[in-house]
């Protein structure tokens, strides 16, 4: 029994220690209340979060005696909070007391005058002491004398400052001296800051990524030139650049900072081609101009190493049947240019018009983020029917076609602006039929003068210089009527009539409407507008015009657009429903 005793009791003993130290300190923890006076909010904030006291490590388990060690500590911790923002010279009162829950903390704070900068030293010394854009960015340090001490400015323009010195290349720069010389006594503070840049690295060769495109062609997505300083912030654009070009499931730039080749930079690309490199897409609609449609595509995004793109696409309608071929290559300046041939076949039927319409052509495209541009030649064979009149033209027609879009946004537009024009004409003999020349021009403006209100503006012009316009086919004669035209008559409705009163087409356009939306919320908006225009022979200003509301619902890529309008110069003043789908410009 004595045995079992002497073994049994030092772990009882060890038992009760280990008991009592879990258990003391949840005993010992003690409720505390710190209170911060004097000083404005954001000083309050950077106070209390500096204040050791106010630490939920150190309220976790406090007890009386680590409350006012925390408590003697709480001044030094206050003035180091106010140093950044300029106050070196605050009185700062304090106590600490029991309550009836526990502990009350109170700091009650005179910040004092903010320190004065009576001098400020700014250098740039190195082998890049004379580049203008460094030196720019001394030039424009913000501290200056007379300003008050701001030491988190001071630490954003010393970033600032470095981040300068990266973008020209100097990927060494340092900052040997950089000191705040602060003096209590005089409320004063006195900054010297050296730059120095050591020297300036340059872009190296770029290499990888040859398996999926061809060097030649990745070259030309290149926002830099080997040679040229090294700036890490456009190797970001060249992985912004690449990756919008849909060519890759990912895109890896790296520059290796850590292996130079001297004072060059060499860049490696990783370049992953898409898991899936053709595109698929179905889709059902309807509009008030087509009918009821389906349409299917086809995208290939990268057919080979150089960079061709394939496109096919069919549109099946009640009133217009599309069938298309493209084939894009890319040149100049892969990014925004291309050569893109093109195969088509329209079937389109509107009032007594039917047009059968096959096309051949190649372009030369510009479709940079604010200009674009076109030039093309086109073979067009086109058999129609209007009324009891039937023709076939065959055409060769060089075109021309230019345009900018000034925009916040293409698909959800506050402030914009897009103007467009175009010509295309023929030479008869020179495989045409016809002598003409057709001119177009187009714009659109939206503004939004109040929060929750659009005007929207837009016009159309066209002309075709022709000896008899009998002698076009119907796709080259102008039409109006319909969903982007003039709401209120059906498609293609308005233009210069035969002696039997059919619609044969016009020699001019004009078309102009203005609309004014209220924008309910995200999603919802509703819309009045006023349409006017005619398509004729002659230059009347006798238009037609259509009056009426619609609700829009934004998606992603656009409005769905329903409308309801009345052809008010027509008698009886008829409503028709318009439904349309698209972006804002």
């Amino acid at each position: 029994m004595a045995l079992a005793c002497r073994i049994i009791f030092p772990q009882l003993v060890l038992l009760w220690i280990v008991l009592f130290s879990l258990v003391q300190p949840l005993a010992a923890e003690t409720s505390l209340e710190v209170q911060v006076e004097g000083v404005t909010e954001e000083l309050k904030e950077n106070v209390l979060a500096r204040l050791a006291i106010n630490q939920p490590r150190a309220r976790a388990h406090l007890t009386p005696g680590s409350i006012r060690r925390l408590h003697r500590q709480a001044e030094e911790d206050i003035r180091v909070a106010l140093a950044p923002f300029g106050y070196y010279n605050p009185q700062i009162d304090s106590e600490l007391r029991r309550t009836e829950s526990g502990w009350l903390a109170v700091y009650r704070i005179d910040q004092g005058p903010p320190l004065g900068i009576v001098e400020v030293d700014v250098q740039l010394t190195g082998p890049g002491r004379d580049n203008g854009a460094l030196q720019t960015a001394v030039a424009e340090f913000a501290l200056s004398p007379g300003d008050l001490l701001d030491q988190q400015l001071y630490e954003l323009e010393k970033r600032r400052l470095a981040n300068a010195a990266f973008g020209q290349g100097f990927l060494d720069a340092a900052f040997p001296e950089r000191t705040i010389r602060v003096n209590r006594a005089e409320n004063s503070a006195v900054v010297r800051l050296r730059l120095d840049t050591g020297p300036q690295y340059l872009f190296g060769e770029t290499s990888g990524g040859e398996e999926v495109l061809r060097h030649g062609l990745l070259n030309r997505y290149l926002p830099y030139t080997a040679g040229e300083p090294y700036d890490p912030k456009k190797l970001f654009e060249l992985q912004a650049i690449l990756y919008r070009t849909d060519y890759f499931s990912r895109v890896a730039v790296r520059g290796r900072v850590d292996a130079p080749e001297g004072l060059t930079v060499p860049v490696e690309l990783e370049l992953i081609p898409p898991e899936r490199r053709n595109k698929y897409s179905f889709g059902v609609g309807y509009a008030t101009d087509t009918g009821i449609r389906g349409k299917v595509s086809w995208d290939n995004r990268l057919l080979n190493d150089r960079g061709h793109r394939v496109n096919a696409m069919l549109q099946i309608a009640e009133l217009e049947n599309i069938l298309g071929l493209r084939f894009d290559v890319p040149r100049g300046d892969p990014r925004y240019d291309s050569v893109s041939h093109q195969l088509g076949y329209q079937d389109k039927t509107w009032q007594n018009t039917t047009t059968r319409l096959l096309t051949a052509g190649v372009s030369l495209t510009h479709t940079g983020p604010r200009f674009n541009s076109s030039v093309g030649l086109e073979l067009r064979d086109e058999v129609y029917d209007i009324g009891d009149t039937s023709g076939d033209s065959t055409l060769l027609l060089p075109s021309l076609l230019g345009g900018m879009v000034f925009a916040d946004d293409l698909f959800h537009t506050k402030n914009g602006l897009k103007i467009e024009a175009g010509a295309l004409g023929g030479v008869k003999g020179v495989v045409s039929d016809v002598n003409f020349l057709q001119l177009t021009g187009s714009a659109k403006a939206i503004i939004t003068p109040f929060d929750s209100w659009r005007l929207l503006g837009r016009g159309s012009l066209g002309v075709d210089l022709v000896d008899d316009i009998d002698s076009l086919p119907p796709s080259l004669r102008f039409y109006t009527g319909g969903d982007n035209s003039i709401r209120g008559y059906r498609y293609k409705s308005i233009g210069t009539e035969d002696s039997a009163g059919e619609v044969v087409g016009g020699r001019y356009l004009i078309v102009g409407s203005v609309e004014l939306e209220r924008i309910l919320g995200r999603w919802w908006s509703l819309a009045a507008f006023w349409d006017a225009g005619t398509a004729s022979d002659d230059l009347s200003l006798d238009f037609y015009q259509g009056v009426g509301a619609g609700v829009r619902f934004r998606l992603p890529f656009g409005q769905i657009r329903v409308d309801l309008a009345s052809a008010i110069t027509e008698d009886g003043r008829p409503i028709r429903l318009h439904l349309s789908v698209g972006g804002d410009l």
